[in-house]
C-alpha cells in the first residue's frame, strides 16, 4: 500500500516492513513513523529483530532481503542512489568503541579522520568537536592523550560525539550502556538526553536495558520479529490494570500455590512474582479491591508481613507485555497439538 508523508518534521517512517533472508522470515510487518527530535527505544531480547529493522534503516540489507515502505530523513533505502545521502544524513555509535576509535591517537586526530571521510573544513570540526566535547564533559586534559588512557565512560562519550561530529540529522546508538559500571548507566542516558534536548538530534537507542526508557520519547518492544508495542513509556504503562497501580505484598513461605490461588479472586488481572516472598498484584478498581483482597488474605491466614503499593514501571510492563504474547503462543501451540491428536 503506497502512502505518502506530507510531514515535514518526519525523520524515519516504516510501512509494513519484512525481512527474509531465505526461509527465514525475520521481521514480520513492521510499521512505525519517527518524528524529528524524537528519542526512541527499541527493546527486545536477542533475536527480537531490533537490529535487523535498524540494518535497513542504514542501507547494510539489500532491498532483494526486504519490502515495504522505509523512509529515512525522506529517502527511500530500497534505491541505492539514495545510499550515500542517507549515510551523510545519520550517524552510528557503535557498541564497542574500538569500532569507531582508534586508541592509539588522541581524540583530536580521531576527529579529524573521522571528519575527512565528510570532507568537513578542518577549523569547522574542532569548533564542532570542542562544542561536543564540553556538552558531554570529556575533561580537556584527554583531548591531546591518546584514548586508551581514557576512562569507560570518557571512551563512550567520546564516540557519541565522533558519531554527531557531521551534525547527522537522525543517531543510531547499539547499546550505548553496555560496557559501563553500572553506577554510570544513568550518567550515559542524562548525556544522551542532553544532546537530544541540546542538539535536536533524533536518536535511536537499541538495547536491552529498559531503563533506557526513563529517556525515551517512545519505547518499541519487539520480539520475534513483530511489534509488539509502539508509544510513550507512560502510555504503555497506563495500559495497564487501574493505569498500572500496583499492590506489592510480602508473604511468609510463598510458593506456586499461594500465588494460584491469588490469582484466582476476582478482580484480579496479574499476579507476578518480583521476589522469594514477594508478588506484584494488578487488579481493577485498585482502590475499591485492594482493601478486600487484603481482608481475603487475612480470612485464610496468609501471613503477610509487608505491604505497599506503587506504579508499575517500565521493566515491568515490559515483562507483562512478553508474557502476555508467550502464552498467547503457548496457546496457540496446545491447540495445534490438540488438533493434530484429533486428526490421527
Amino acid at each position: 500500500m503506497e502512502t505518502t508523508d506530507n510531514s515535514n518534521n518526519t525523520m524515519v517512517k516504516v510501512e509494513n516492513l519484512d525481512v527474509i533472508f531465505g526461509k527465514k522470515h525475520i521481521v514480520h510487518d513492521v510499521s512505525f513513523n519517527v518524528e524529528e527530535g524524537e528519542v526512541i527505544g527499541m527493546f527486545g531480547i536477542s533475536g527480537a529483530g531490533k537490529t535487523t529493522i535498524i540494518r535497513v534503516l542504514t542501507c547494510q540489507i539489500e532491498k532483494k532481503n526486504w519490502n515495504g515502505n522505509v523512509l529515512v530523513t525522506g529517502l527511500s533505502p530500497s534505491k541505492k542512489g539514495n545510499h550515500s545521502k542517507i549515510l551523510s544524513n545519520i550517524g552510528y555509535v557503535p557498541q564497542l568503541e574500538l569500532l569507531n576509535l582508534y586508541f592509539e591517537l588522541n581524540p583530536m586526530v580521531n576527529v579529524e579522520i573521522f571528519t575527512s571521510t565528510y570532507g568537513m573544513d578542518k577549523k569547522e570540526a574542532k569548533l564542532t568537536a570542542e562544542k561536543l566535547f564540553n556538552i558531554l564533559d570529556i575533561p580537556k586534559d584527554t583531548w591531546k592523550k591518546r584514548v586508551k588512557k581514557m576512562s569507560g565512560g570518557e571512551k563512550k562519550r567520546l564516540s557519541m560525539a565522533i558519531g554527531l561530529i557531521h551534525h547527522p540529522q537522525v543517531l543510531f546508538l547499539d547499546e550505548p550502556t553496555t560496557g559501563v559500571d553500572a553506577s554510570k548507566r544513568y550518567d550515559i542516558l542524562s548525556y544522551l538526553k542532553k544532546l537530544n534536548q541540546q542538539l535536536n538530534t533524533t536518536m535511536f537507542i537499541i538495547t536491552h536495558d529498559l531503563e533506557a526508557a526513563l529517556i525515551c520519547d517512545k519505547s518499541a518492544i519487539l520480539r520475534e520479529g513483530k511489534l509488539l508495542e509502539f508509544d510513550t513509556p507512560q502510555n504503555l504503562i497506563n495500559s495497564l490494570p487501574s493505569n498500572g497501580l500496583v499492590a506489592r505484598i510480602s508473604i511468609e513461605n510463598l510458593n506456586q500455590e499461594i500465588i494460584k490461588t491469588i490469582h484466582k479472586y476476582p478482580s484480579i488481572e496479574k499476579v507476578l512474582r518480583v521476589g522469594n516472598e514477594t508478588i506484584e498484584v494488578l487488579m481493577e478498581d485498585f482502590e475499591h479491591n485492594l482493601p478486600k483482597l487484603m481482608k481475603f488474605l487475612f480470612e485464610n491466614n496468609f501471613k503477610v508481613y509487608s505491604m505497599s503499593r506503587d506504579v508499575a514501571n517500565f521493566r515491568r510492563y515490559f515483562q507483562i507485555r512478553i508474557q502476555e504474547e508467550e502464552e498467547i503462543e503457548n496457546r496457540k501451540n496446545n491447540s495445534e497439538l490438540m488438533n493434530g491428536g484429533d486428526s490421527q
